[in-house]
């Protein structure tokens, strides 16, 4: 019979002794079957927290949100989705990061820049996570050490609506490939409490337009 790891194994496993120190490499195409399901999951858990944040801050004038209040209403609402989505699987690590371990990989959230290049400070583990490194320590115990490890992100434009939900892997320094939701079978979810997050059939790509406010 054969398994998610002998789909694996041409572009995966006979490369990953050759990695010393670094963990199991990923390929789109690998990436996208073994996430087949789950990648539908993500993008539902994004837009569902893209709705439940901007309910909130429409109750909340701009003069008075505080700098981080956006993105921490986000992050705590697609952890809430995430939950609900993924259960045991979601989990809050080391340094409160917001993780999804499935199927063999590690997913971690983060807004992305104009280069769609995750928005983070230069530390020593963010480095790390850069360079796929077996020695990080995410964890509270050894499960997914050689997981690859992906970020979900999305992009806000000079307008501030969110753009371009999507999952990268970045190893070296910099992004090897990422996996928008026009490229898998995907509808958006239709939000029917609130019509400005409704979507016709044919905006099969996303929000779009219909969005015209946004974290």
């Amino acid at each position: 019979m054969i398994t998610i790891n002998d789909y694996r194994s041409p572009e995966i496993n006979t490369i990953s002794g050759k990695r010393q120190g670094k963990r199991r490499l990923a390929s789109k195409n690998g990436c996208m079957h073994d996430l087949n399901n789950e990648l539908q999951q993500l993008f539902d858990t994004f837009y569902q927290a893209l709705e439940n944040s901007q309910r909130v801050l429409n109750g909340i004038p701009v003069r008075i949100r505080s700098k981080t209040l956006e993105p921490s209403l986000m992050q705590t609402f697609f952890a809430g989705s995430l939950f609900d989505h993924f259960q045991n699987k979601a989990l809050y690590g080391k340094y409160k990061r917001l993780i999804l371990s499935v199927n063999g990989y590690i997913v971690l959230f983060k807004k992305l820049n104009n280069k769609g290049v995750p928005m983070n400070i230069k530390t020593k583990n963010v480095q790390m996570i850069n360079n796929q490194s077996l020695s990080l320590d995410l964890f509270s115990d050894s499960d997914g050490v050689e997981s690859p490890i992906l970020y979900f992100g999305y992009q806000k434009d000079r307008f501030g609506v969110c753009k371009n939900p999507q999952l990268i892997y970045i190893d070296e320094e910099r992004v090897k490939f990422s996996i928008t939701e026009q490229e898998i079978s995907y509808q958006v979810p239709m939000f029917t409490d609130h019509e400005e997050f409704s979507v016709k059939p044919e905006l099969k790509a996303g929000l779009k337009s219909k969005i015209n406010k946004a974290i």
